[in-house]
Protein backbone atom coordinates (compact mmCIF):
# COMPACT_ATOMS: atom_id res chain seq x y z
CA UNK A 1 0.00 0.00 0.00
CA UNK A 2 0.87 3.67 -0.87
CA UNK A 3 1.11 6.08 1.79
CA UNK A 4 0.26 8.71 -0.24
CA UNK A 5 -3.00 6.57 -1.04
CA UNK A 6 -6.63 7.57 -0.08
CA UNK A 7 -9.88 5.35 0.84
CA UNK A 8 -12.96 5.56 -0.50
CA UNK A 9 -16.27 3.22 0.45
CA UNK A 10 -16.96 1.21 -2.47
CA UNK A 11 -20.95 2.15 -4.18
CA UNK A 12 -23.38 0.82 -1.95
CA UNK A 13 -21.39 0.83 1.46
CA UNK A 14 -21.77 2.54 4.56
CA UNK A 15 -20.14 3.02 7.63
CA UNK A 16 -20.92 4.08 11.03
CA UNK A 17 -18.69 4.21 14.44
CA UNK A 18 -19.71 1.69 16.89
CA UNK A 19 -18.16 1.68 20.45
CA UNK A 20 -15.73 -1.29 19.39
CA UNK A 21 -15.13 0.28 16.18
CA UNK A 22 -16.56 -0.10 12.71
CA UNK A 23 -19.52 -1.41 11.36
CA UNK A 24 -19.70 -1.42 8.16
CA UNK A 25 -23.40 -2.11 6.10
CA UNK A 26 -22.90 -3.32 2.42
CA UNK A 27 -26.20 -3.31 0.43
CA UNK A 28 -25.23 -5.84 -2.50
CA UNK A 29 -25.82 -8.61 0.27
CA UNK A 30 -27.09 -7.17 2.25
CA UNK A 31 -23.96 -7.96 4.76
CA UNK A 32 -22.63 -6.64 8.00
CA UNK A 33 -19.11 -6.12 8.89
CA UNK A 34 -17.82 -5.80 12.27
CA UNK A 35 -14.53 -4.33 12.78
CA UNK A 36 -13.25 -4.15 16.06
CA UNK A 37 -10.48 -1.66 15.23
CA UNK A 38 -11.60 0.76 18.52
CA UNK A 39 -10.02 4.26 17.94
CA UNK A 40 -7.56 3.43 15.43
CA UNK A 41 -10.03 4.79 11.87
CA UNK A 42 -13.04 7.16 12.11
CA UNK A 43 -15.43 6.55 9.52
CA UNK A 44 -14.75 10.35 8.23
CA UNK A 45 -11.64 8.42 6.85
CA UNK A 46 -13.36 6.96 3.93
CA UNK A 47 -14.31 10.46 2.32
CA UNK A 48 -10.97 10.24 0.65
CA UNK A 49 -9.30 13.49 2.14
CA UNK A 50 -6.85 12.19 4.08
CA UNK A 51 -3.76 10.05 3.14
CA UNK A 52 -2.91 6.47 4.52
CA UNK A 53 0.78 8.23 5.42
CA UNK A 54 -1.41 10.59 7.35
CA UNK A 55 -3.69 8.04 9.30
CA UNK A 56 -0.96 6.31 10.28
CA UNK A 57 0.92 9.41 12.10
CA UNK A 58 -2.48 9.89 14.01
CA UNK A 59 -2.81 6.68 14.73
CA UNK A 60 1.21 6.34 16.00
CA UNK A 61 0.40 9.54 18.36
CA UNK A 62 -2.58 8.52 19.54
CA UNK A 63 -1.71 5.39 20.60
CA UNK A 64 1.85 5.92 21.77
CA UNK A 65 3.12 3.33 19.18
CA UNK A 66 6.22 3.48 16.70
CA UNK A 67 5.63 4.51 13.51
CA UNK A 68 6.54 1.23 12.36
CA UNK A 69 3.68 -0.63 14.70
CA UNK A 70 1.18 2.06 13.54
CA UNK A 71 1.91 1.65 9.99
CA UNK A 72 1.64 -2.28 10.24
CA UNK A 73 -1.74 -1.69 11.77
CA UNK A 74 -3.30 0.64 10.36
CA UNK A 75 -2.27 -1.18 6.44
CA UNK A 76 -3.37 -4.87 8.18
CA UNK A 77 -6.58 -3.30 8.47
CA UNK A 78 -6.71 -1.76 5.15
CA UNK A 79 -5.87 -4.69 3.57
CA UNK A 80 -8.96 -6.52 5.17
CA UNK A 81 -11.66 -3.73 4.48
CA UNK A 82 -10.08 -4.08 0.60
CA UNK A 83 -10.23 -7.82 0.42
CA UNK A 84 -13.84 -7.73 1.98
CA UNK A 85 -14.71 -5.57 -1.00
CA UNK A 86 -16.20 -2.80 1.85
CA UNK A 87 -13.21 0.45 0.01
CA UNK A 88 -10.83 0.71 -2.66
CA UNK A 89 -7.40 2.40 -2.37
CA UNK A 90 -6.69 5.48 -4.71
CA UNK A 91 -3.11 6.48 -5.42
CA UNK A 92 -2.60 10.06 -5.35
CA UNK A 93 0.29 11.56 -7.24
Amino acid sequence: MYMKSIFRLHEGVQVRREKFGLLFYHYAGPKLFFVPCGDMVDQSFFSGEQALGDLVHAVQHRRGWSEEIAEKQVVRLMELLTSKGLCYEQSLC
